[in-house]
């Protein structure tokens, strides 16, 4: 027999990371990222380059989730709602903000045509060849396509053999990495749709799932999850393998009862609003500190005022149409499904 993940021990500690994730990607993005693509009027003197990198966290936890979720999942279609729900609702009405704000205080090349505009409302975007209307928006096209993969598995009833698909995966991430380094050709439509950049930190995910949920295969997780680092340290930059070192040291914390800390009350505020938080902040968040350094007001003061008005929205955001959406959604297709059974 083995021991099954708790509930809260997801919704408390996993939503806690995901939204210090979400806070230091705010903070990358706001200090070294701003600064490097239009200039503080005065420069703040510091940055936080790793916060870039909050993003590897996050695939991390949604190889996690996806697959405690999937393990869980009766049917594809209640997949497909619940993921639909928890994405979609908080998505297009976090587009229409920052449309509001882009485009009466934010600057010009914000501004998408019209056609882009559009397209950004299927969150695949970029696949389609249209620019994001906010740049942190490239990460949910990758979290989709990781979706659709996994809910393929599921479908063929192959998650049981999920060891062997992420030797799969981890064989086509060197591939890849091996075409980049000696400059031949890869497909674009094939790299974007295997999300061959980003799939050995989905792996490392589900694996640490596997390590907290079956003791038995304890030995076998491991070497797969050194096999992961090995396959990083070989298809990407350096840093990567640092990044998912870090993860690593997070999730083994994690999966071994020490971040109990993070139940307390500022981490599950910010994991309730993190998803709200990491929608709304770029394209709004340039655009305030641009509005505001240009009436004067200082650099850190700019930076700070806007994460709080972000932050507000992103509460208002998660709490008036997030989770009210989610659960009515949910609740619609449940009361649904069962009708369609008992027809």
């Amino acid at each position: 027999m083995h021991k099954k993940a708790s509930p809260s021990s997801r919704v408390v500690e996993l939503d806690a990371l995901r939204g210090i994730a979400a806070l230091a990607v705010v903070a990358f993005h706001y200090t070294t990222h701003y600064g490097q693509q239009y200039g503080h009027t005065d420069p703040l003197g510091f940055g936080f380059t790793p916060g870039n990198y909050g993003v590897n966290l996050f695939f991390l936890i949604s190889g996690f989730v996806i697959f405690m979720t999937l393990e869980r999942t009766r049917t594809a279609m209640d997949f497909v709602v619940s993921r639909f729900s928890r994405l979609f609702p908080a998505y297009w009405v976090a587009m229409l903000l920052t449309m509001a704000v882009v485009y009466t205080i934010g600057m010009p090349d914000q501004h998408l045509p019209l056609r882009d505009l559009l397209l950004n409302f299927s969150m695949v975007q970029q696949i389609l060849g249209a620019e994001h209307l906010d740049g942190s928006y490239w990460t949910l096209q990758v979290e989709l396509f990781f979706y659709a993969q996994m809910l393929l598995w599921f479908a063929l009833g192959l998650l049981k053999r999920i060891h062997l698909i992420i030797l799969l995966w981890l064989g086509l991430a060197i591939g890849y990495g091996e075409v980049v380094i000696h400059h031949m050709h890869f497909s674009y439509l094939g790299r974007e749709l295997l999300i061959l950049r980003h799939i050995p930190f989905f792996a490392l995910g589900i694996l640490f799932y596997r390590l907290h949920t079956r003791p038995d295969e304890n030995l076998l997780n491991y070497a797969m999850i050194a096999l992961s680092l090995v396959a990083i340290g070989i298809a990407y930059p350096i840093v990567y393998l640092w990044v998912a070192l870090g993860c690593c040291g997070i999730f083994l914390l994690f999966v071994n009862g020490m971040l109990g800390w993070m139940r307390g009350a500022f981490f599950v505020f910010l994991g309730s609003i993190s998803y709200s938080l990491y929608l709304l902040h770029q394209a709004i968040g340039f655009a305030l500190i641009h509005a505001m350094e240009q009436r004067g007001m200082p650099s850190l003061v700019a930076c700070v005022a806007t994460l709080v008005i972000v932050v507000a929205l992103a509460a208002l955001l998660t709490f008036t149409v997030e989770r009210p959406a989610m659960r009515k959604i949910r609740s619609w297709w449940r009361a649904n499904s069962l009708q369609l059974k008992s027809a």
